[in-house]
């Protein structure tokens, strides 16, 4: 140990336990005081009877003595300290979801209201999804309007057909066979490549192979995140969050895009045309 750090004594006494020791003092003076003059007021005496009003005066001071007295020493040790406990855990959630960047948390995926706010204005769209099919179609009418605008870019990241497991593990999850799940894949695919047209954005379809825990979408500084559910069955109660940049959340979720675009292999026409749709259906 530095010989210059204080060393603790069994002594020191915390100031929360002084102040304790000092309200709880001040408490019994108060209450002794306000008991003395209630018993005062109902003293028989010669001066009582020829002065009735100091009488009134000294029992109503004693009784107020033991209310106020009372009630200020419970909100000073009690309340005063759960309203400085409630406050200091208002601050520090409210400064850890500022740290975090999150906006909003729902549990209803498809809330128009969120994608709408998402859409407004967007330039950089990065998607992540296995297929997206459902969100695909409902927002389709937003997308082709991000598709008209020059200034902008549209990237797409769906699972590889291509590779075995990351069929299997997904089709598994999605309670699909691998040949319905690659049918969906090059759906998309060709539907996210329509969107292209003259003089409008570049949009971009990539196959990235790996497991998917969950799905998001970047808007520009925004990004939606959306856990995936390990349950049977499909539901559009999904736990979703909006996060914003400058916070750790889409820190984490743009680090996570740049890793996947290195990872990532374009989907190539060739491969995946209406011919091997077709293929996988006659399959």
């Amino acid at each position: 140990m530095n010989r210059e750090d204080p060393v603790p004594s069994k002594h020191d006494t915390p100031y929360r336990s002084i102040t304790t020791y000092k309200y709880s003092v001040a408490a019994i003076a108060v209450l002794a005081i306000g008991l003395y003059l209630l018993y005062l007021g109902g003293e028989e005496t010669r001066f009582w009877r020829t002065h009735q009003a100091w009488r009134t005066f000294s029992e109503q001071l004693g009784g107020l003595m033991i209310v106020t007295g009372g009630i200020s020493v419970l909100w000073e040790l009690v309340g005063k300290r759960s309203f400085a406990r409630e406050v200091l855990e208002s601050t520090r959630t409210a400064n850890e979801l500022e740290t975090a960047g999150l906006k909003r948390i729902t549990n209803q995926f498809y809330d128009e209201a969120l994608w709408k706010y998402c859409f407004k204005g967007v330039e950089k769209l990065d998607i992540f999804v296995a297929y997206g099919g459902t969100w695909r179609r409902t927002y389709l009418s937003q997308l082709q309007l991000v598709a008209k605008s020059p200034k902008a870019r549209i990237c797409v990241y769906l699972a590889d057909p291509e590779d075995a497991a990351t069929i299997s593990t997904l089709a598994n999850r999605f309670g699909s066979t691998p040949e319905k799940l690659k049918e969906r894949i090059w759906e998309t695919k060709e539907e996210f490549e329509a969107l292209r047209q003259e003089g409008g954005a570049t949009v971009q379809v990539f196959f990235w192979a790996g497991d998917r825990v969950f799905t998001f979408y970047r808007f520009d500084n925004r990004a939606v995140v959306a856990l995936y559910q390990h349950s049977e069955g499909r539901s559009p109660v999904l736990p979703t969050m909006l996060c914003e940049n400058g916070g750790s959340i889409f820190q984490f979720i743009y680090d996570e895009l740049r890793s996947i675009r290195n990872a990532s292999r374009p989907a190539t026409q060739g491969t995946g045309t209406s011919a091997v749709i077709k293929q996988i259906r006659m399959g």
